[in-house]
């Protein structure tokens, strides 16, 4: 199991790192970068500002799909509110906080990591599976891409460009967003509840979180 400790802003004092290090072995530091792929396959760490808003702790959840995620700092309520596994504020031992790590990472474990949910819909990656309130839909590869691509956004908006791109690959230029419309209109003839897509006029499409 690894971990690492990610900042946005300055990073935790190094002997905070030190002694992390010596109850995770293997515990790295580095600053929050969004624009880079999130580092190694373990628990995350996220030193924010305690008043980081919805959207940052929405787009960290985005970014770190598949990873344990520990908010640290940060408005729990908020954090867990967006999607993180645990959240912490204030003085905490080095021991607690390994200990919050260890559990977090057993549970992303145990609830097997291809496993991707946001509000009603659960998507198995490894079985291409999904189901919408428990219910089992089958659906085309083209639409398990576009609904696996609305999920990862946790909520975001996600332009009709966007979603070309996640189900089509941004290399096909024959194949025009009309096509997003599409797949859109088949899929809520498929969901049990048409309504979990949510159309932002002038913008996109999301997913409800209810």
């Amino acid at each position: 199991m690894s971990s690492f400790v990610l900042a946005q802003g300055s990073l935790p004092a190094d002997d905070v790192v030190r002694e992390l290090d010596r109850e995770l072995p293997g515990t790295q530091a580095a600053p929050l970068d969004l624009s880079a792929p999130p580092p190694g396959s373990g628990v995350l760490l996220i030193w924010l500002a305690a008043d980081a808003s919805p959207a940052v702790l929405a787009e960290i959840v985005a970014w770190a799909s598949g990873h344990g995620l520990i908010a640290c700092g940060a408005d729990p309520e908020a954090a867990l509110a967006a999607g993180f596994d645990d959240a912490v504020v204030g003085p905490l031992s080095t021991r607690e906080l390994a200990a919050r790590v260890r559990a977090v990472h057993r549970r992303v474990h145990r609830t097997t990591p291809a496993r991707l949910r946001y509000g009603a819909v659960v998507i198995d990656a490894d079985t291409h599976a999904m189901w919408v309130d428990g219910e089992p839909h089958t659906l085309t590869a083209m639409e398990l891409s576009v609904m696996r691509a609305l999920v990862r956004a946790r909520g975001r908006t996600l332009s009709r460009g966007d979603l070309l791109d996640a189900a089509w690959g941004d290399g096909d230029l024959d194949v025009s967003e009309r096509a997003v419309d599409n797949v859109i209109l088949r899929l809520r003839r498929k969901l049990s509840r048409p309504d979990v897509i949510q159309t932002v006029r002038g913008v996109g499409f999301r997913l409800s979180d209810e």
